[in-house]
């Protein structure tokens, strides 16, 4: 994924830095980084953005969906 890319599917879905942040575990330097080109889109990251354009499924659902999957989710995180 390109970095204009990056930045188009970012906007159709609605996502602010902060749930960038969130949904994809990287900081705010990070995804200017991937906005600007500056690093390569991580698979993982174009693949959720991508199903998320594909499904329709917004920044708010999104977020839902994250919220409900927390157990999950290492420690780390």
């Amino acid at each position: 994924m390109r970095a204009s890319e990056y930045k188009a599917a970012v906007a159709v879905t609605g996502l602010s830095t902060a749930d960038i942040e969130k949904l994809f575990e990287v900081d705010q330097a990070t995804h200017q980084a991937l906005a600007s080109g500056d690093l390569e889109v991580p698979p993982a990251v174009a693949l959720g953005l991508l199903l998320m354009l594909v499904t329709s499924t917004n920044a708010k659902s999104a977020r839902i969906l994250v919220a409900a999957n927390a157990p999950y989710r290492s420690e780390a995180a």
